[in-house]
């Protein structure tokens, strides 16, 4: 395990002192248990868009505030670059080769739903007492992909950020005389593209020189939405003929996406005033993140479908609820953690354990001044639907030790293995840095090797990491699933259908 470089000397004197893992031997060492929590995803928010993690731009002062009196993890990884994939990992704490639950996108409009054999966090805060809730934008979130299980009240339709903070607050409320503690969970699409917030907030971050083909795109974009409403979306109608993009398209299209940044940003500080209102923000815990990040070109795609850093790197931000150590308020946790991470610190937080828990609680890693170091590891859902006798049709994974990355591809020709060194972020719409080592295996013919012998090793040995844990995450799968037999792939609904297409996962036929 690794000693965790904790930016504060305060912390460090104050676990020396305490001396012991075992929080319940130290009074004041550990985060109180038993009250509400708020858990937000803020979908499509790649870490490096907000001001507290680096951007040039104050983008983020109400979650940058949030993140100077709370907690900051400096690096944190998604499971899986889509929404339905991703918080599947987050609500199971299992990765996605054990849940299997996956996305639609263009050409494949079925999909796998969360099995019940798995529990949730919702199930977990529900058998601890918890009044559960959950309010989400729509999309995957749809019943028939089954991911609310255990919250107990859901509203889920394409609304947008200020919407859901209306209802979030406004069910707050409605129960104000329960007196049990509450779940809730927020998630909003109002950073995913086609990146369109008020006006106003959208020509925050332009400069007036930009004169491409996005400002009439834009505008067209604006003239549907006005007329008929979000769900008359296209979300890649930015994007599409990303192959003509300049330069300069390409950084107004990230100027767009900041201005989505922070109007959600100003949404979620409405959020947190009306909990101060209410007498509830000081004694609730609340954890942002988000399911995935995004792609500007980086790696020759727009969007979110890739395992590279860029797709992957999200924040995560907690307020500590009224009576957690002093000595943490404040703390920024440079060591790489993960989404399963954050399942795993919720159910730590709610005193429940999980018999198939992947991953380490960040409050564990406080109470003890210790993080273990470990792999994280993704992968794309984009083959779960194929014919299983003819194999994936494609299939990204992703493992991220150390300074290192492995992007693994399947493809119909050759499958493709790189090594990459992540030690440094990659500018938006900059094309990444080569390769250090790759291996392309034809389905017929020779192999291909390219790089130093070091690098070849250390691709290998990452192969190798991502090899095993495939084949561990299947045999949880095994421990988990009563009858394999009775899971079958699922088509979406009309309704959840114009979804999809507002998010630009599938193709319209309304044209």
């Amino acid at each position: 395990m690794q000693r965790l470089r904790i930016m504060t000397s305060v912390l460090l004197l104050g676990l020396a002192a305490c001396g012991a893992s075992d929080s319940s031997s130290t009074p004041g060492s550990d985060i109180p248990r038993g009250g509400n929590v708020l858990l937000i995803s803020l979908d499509t928010l790649r870490a490096d868009a907000l001001s507290s993690y680096g951007n040039p731009h104050l983008t983020s002062p109400v979650l940058d505030k949030l993140a100077a009196s709370g907690l900051r993890f400096e690096e944190v990884l998604a499971q899986a670059p889509n929404t339905a994939t991703s918080h599947a990992s987050l609500f199971t704490g299992v990765y996605p080769w054990t849940h299997r639950v996956s996305n639609v996108s263009r050409g494949d409009e079925k999909f796998y739903s969360l099995p019940d054999d798995f529990v949730t966090l919702a199930e977990a805060f529900d058998q601890q007492g918890y009044a559960t809730a959950a309010f989400t934008d729509g999309g995957p979130f749809s019943p028939k992909w089954d991911l609310l299980q255990g919250f107990r009240h859901t509203r889920n339709q394409l609304e947008g950020a200020k919407a859901k903070v209306q209802e979030v607050l406004g069910h707050l409320d409605a129960n104000a005389d329960d007196e049990r503690p509450w779940f809730v969970f927020m998630h909003t699409y109002e950073v995913h593209q086609p990146y369109m917030p008020p006006v106003e907030w959208a020509e925050r971050f332009h400069d007036g020189s930009y004169d491409g083909p996005l400002i009439q795109r834009e505008k067209e974009v604006r003239s549907d939405l006005e007329r008929a409403g979000r769900k008359t979306l296209k979300g890649r109608v930015l994007v599409d003929g990303f192959e003509d993009f300049s330069e300069q398209d390409i950084r107004y299209l990230w100027e767009m996406y900041l201005g989505a940044v922070a109007y959600t940003d100003y949404q979620m500080g409405l959020l947190f005033d009306g909990l101060r209102e209410r007498g509830l923000y000081d004694d609730t815990l609340i954890v942002i993140t988000s399911d995935h990040g995004e792609e500007f070109g980086e790696h020759g795609r727009f969007g979110h479908s890739q395992v590279y850093h860029e797709t992957l790197s999200v924040p995560l931000l907690v307020h500590l609820p009224e009576g957690s150590p002093a000595a943490w308020a404040g703390t920024v946790i440079p060591e790489r953690v993960s989404l399963v991470d954050v399942h795993a610190s919720l159910m730590d937080f709610a005193d429940v354990s999980a018999p198939f828990e992947v991953g380490y609680s960040v409050f564990e890693g406080l109470r003890t001044g210790y993080f273990p170091e470990r792999t994280s590891f993704a992968v794309t859902t984009e083959g779960f639907n194929s014919d299983i006798d003819r194999g994936f049709f494609r299939l990204d994974r992703s493992a991220h030790s150390g300074d290192r990355a492995v992007i693994m591809t399947q493809k119909n020709k050759a499958d493709h293995r790189r090594l990459l060194d992540v030690s440094g972020p990659t500018p938006v719409g900059q094309t990444a840095t080569e390769f250090l080592a790759s291996e392309i295996l034809p389905k017929e013919g020779s192999s291909e090797l390219t790089g130093s012998d070091a690098h070849i090793a250390e691709l290998h040995a990452l192969v190798e990491e991502v090899t095993v844990h495939m084949h561990t995450a299947a045999e949880d799968r095994k421990a988990i699933i009563k009858d394999e037999s009775l899971l079958r792939a699922s088509s979406i609904d009309e309704a959840t259908q114009s979804e999809m297409e507002a998010l630009g996962y599938l193709d319209s036929d309304k044209d």
